[in-house]
């Protein structure tokens, strides 16, 4: 029997840093690493979701000028139950924030995870 159900995944993945990591001035190590995460994080959605949107990007606090690292994606299944897919979902949100925490660890930057509220 075959699936008709499409499912639509959205993650969020947000830090704050106390500094714009991907800036060009910041090392070569720094920007070893950066080439790193990027390709890390291009290929983070596996190939069985069709991919629609994955993007990094940077923001500046106007109140105390660190910065928000946001990563959003969306994506969809076409394959699958419903339960199997949402584990399969969680698990690739869970991967980005592995990447994302290996990054700053890795040029010793202090980041702090941000909860991100969905408004429906």
């Amino acid at each position: 029997m075959e699936n008709n159900n499409n499912y639509y995944y959205q993650i969020h993945v947000v830090y704050e840093v106390p500094y714009n990591v991907f800036d060009d001035s910041n090392g070569s190590d720094v920007l070893k690493a950066r080439d790193e995460i990027y390709g890390k994080l291009l290929n983070a959605i596996p190939e069985k979701y069709e991919k629609f949107s994955a993007k990094l990007t940077l923001h500046q606090l106007r109140d105390n000028y660190n910065y928000i690292v946001c990563y959003e994606a969306l994506f969809r299944s076409t394959e699958g139950l419903p339960m199997e897919e949402y584990v399969s979902s969680r698990g690739v949100k869970e991967t980005v924030e592995k990447y994302l925490e290996e990054f700053f660890k890795a040029i010793d930057c202090d980041y702090r995870k941000l909860n991100v509220k969905t408004i429906p």
